[in-house]
Formats: C-alpha cells, sequence, structure tokens
C-alpha cells in the first residue's frame, strides 16, 4: 500500500459527502458527473439518485487507483477493486435510510453503465460485496489504519505516534480475525486480510528503522485461511450432529439453507458455533409442551376436583359454616 491509494480514498471522501439534513449524497466536484448518465457521448452527466452518484464515486475511485504501482499486474486490479468496495460499503453505511443486506453493493453498481462493461472474471469479487456489513467494516478499518501509520511514520514525524499507529494497526488485523464469514464467502474475506496484512508487512519493513511491531496473533488464533478451514470442519461436524442427534431414525432437514443469513451476526464468536444450538431447543419447545400437556394436565386437572370438594364439603358443614 502506498501514499498514493490512501490519497485515492482520501480524495473520493472529499469529493461525495452524506448531508445528514437532506439525508442525500452530495457531489463536490464535477469530475464525478463523468460517470453519471447522459455523459456516454460527451453530454453532461446527471446523477439524479443516490444509487447513481455512489457507483459514480466508486468508478472514479477505480480510476484513480490506476496510478498505484504497488501491485503485480496481474494482481493489482482484483486487490484494488476489492478495496473499493470497502471504501463503498463505509459510504452505503453513512445513509441510514439505504438497508444494507447481501445485494446492496451489487444492485447500486449495476445501474452504473461503466461498471458493466468492467471485466470481473472472478466469483471472489462476487462473493467479497456480499460480506456482512461488519466484516466489510473491520476490513475497511484495517485499511484506513495502515494508511494512517503511513501518514504518522513518513518523514521526520514522532516517532511515538508512528509507533501508536502501527499498534493499533496489531488490534484491528485482531478484530478482523475474531469474527468473520463461513462458508462461501470465508475464501476471500481471508483474501482481502491476507493482502491488507501484507501492505502493513511492506509499511513495516520500509520504515525498519521505527521497529513496528509485527502483526502478532493472540494465543488461540491461527491465521485467516487456518481460522477458514477450522470453522468450516466445525460448521460441517454441528450439522452432522444436529441431523442426527434429535431422531435417529427420521432424518432432520439440513441447516445449510438457512445458513449463514448476513443479517445474523456476533462480534465475539461466529455465528457456525451458535446456529445449532439455536435451532436444537426450537425444535425440542414444542415436544416439551406436548409432553407437558399429556401427562401435567390430568395431575393439574385432579388438583382442583379435590380443591372443588373441599370447598363443597365446607360449605354443607354448619359446624365449619
Amino acid at each position: 500500500m502506498s501514499e498514493e491509494l490512501c490519497g485515492a480514498i482520501d480524495q473520493i471522501e472529499e469529493y461525495i459527502t452524506f448531508d445528514s439534513t437532506s439525508q442525500k449524497y452530495n457531489f463536490n466536484d464535477g469530475i464525478l458527473n463523468a460517470y453519471c448518465p447522459g455523459s456516454e457521448n460527451g453530454g453532461k452527466g446527471q446523477c439524479d439518485s443516490d444509487d447513481l452518484k455512489l457507483g459514480s464515486a466508486f468508478m472514479a475511485l477505480l480510476k484513480n487507483f490506476e496510478s498505484v504501482d504497488d501491485y503485480d499486474d496481474n494482481l493489482k486490479g482484483d486487490i484494488l477493486y476489492k478495496y473499493a468496495v470497502l471504501w463503498l460499503s463505509y459510504k452505503i453505511r453513512e445513509n441510514p435510510n439505504i438497508e444494507f443486506i447481501r445485494s446492496t453493493i451489487p444492485g447500486i453498481l449495476e445501474k452504473n453503465e461503466w461498471y458493466k462493461e468492467l471485466s470481473k472474471s472472478e466469483d471472489d469479487n462476487e462473493n467479497a460485496m456480499g460480506f456482512h456489513f461488519i466484516y466489510l467494516n473491520n476490513l475497511y478499518k484495517f485499511l484506513k489504519g495502515i494508511c494512517e501509520t503511513i501518514n504518522k511514520c513518513k518523514g521526520p514525524s514522532n516517532n511515538d505516534e508512528c509507533i501508536k499507529s502501527a499498534e493499533e494497526c496489531s488490534k484491528l488485523y485482531r478484530s478482523c480475525l475474531i469474527a468473520f464469514p463461513w462458508k462461501e464467502i470465508c475464501n476471500p474475506y481471508c483474501s482481502i486480510l491476507s493482502n491488507l496484512k501484507k501492505d502493513y508487512d511492506k509499511i513495516r519493513a520500509k520504515y525498519s528503522d521505527k521497529k513496528l511491531p509485527e502483526l502478532k496473533l493472540t494465543e488461540g488464533l491461527s491465521d485467516c485461511n487456518e481460522e477458514c478451514l477450522k470453522l468450516n470442519k466445525r460448521y460441517k461436524d454441528i450439522v452432522d450432529e444436529h441431523n442426527h442427534s434429535i431422531d435417529g431414525s427420521k432424518k432432520v432437514p439440513t441447516l445449510q439453507n438457512s445458513l449463514p443469513g448476513p443479517s445474523v451476526i456476533s462480534t465475539s464468536i461466529n455465528n457456525g458455533n451458535k446456529l445449532p444450538y439455536i435451532a436444537v431447543p426450537l425444535v425440542l419447545i414444542p415436544i416439551i409442551l406436548g409432553i407437558s400437556y399429556k401427562y401435567l394436565t390430568p395431575v393439574w386437572r385432579k388438583k382442583m376436583k379435590k380443591k372443588t370438594m373441599k370447598k363443597i364439603i365446607n360449605l354443607s358443614d354448619p359446624k365449619k359454616a
């Protein structure tokens, strides 16, 4: 990662801002109109909706990223595309009126004519847009943390501030490992995180005289790819166990179709460990209620009958009346 990449993100942040009063996005530079409808034939483009404005800003950011030469040519397009997606997810969340679901980012970008012409050969790019916002936000914070470290460490700056910023990157990196997606979107997530880690390692090597801390993992954590493998294996084991735990003669429908909804997220543990345990009690509740009704109701009725008979006897006994 370089100053050019971080500068491009800072610049696009100035070009498009969200107005909390009008609840709309505003262009602060006419350059973004270049990717609006109407400019295809040299006319003056006009983005008349928030979706079109966000799509235009995304394409402008990708264009600015072309000047970045930190990566091999065969990897550059894929890496920078995903970094642009991280920025877009952050920008979308500034608007509370936009519901952020799995299809939000693709839905916005597909309205842009230039995006439709963009060469996107890898499925990972589509999967990266399907992350829950918490995952995207953690990755974007890590990216911005690296940019902050670059700004603090370049030139004759305060060495303490440089190291402090780098230490914050270590925390942000661990946050990305504590909670991350599983199944088909686990691998593209790890791809982005691995690239960000490599970017930090390059910065650490570049400013070796400042002795920046290494991105170390706390005890019990592995790198992203290993965690991904462990998580998917754990998920498979839990599903298999769940499918045979309730009734050995009758297989319970698999949980795979209900997992993993991006709207259900835990910041402390992965949902792969929670959902089967939630599903089992939900299945058992009606069974327990049925047993309770069958066996406990007659007992309750007998007790009520005895109490009623006692009241009748007491009322008919003149000594107790």
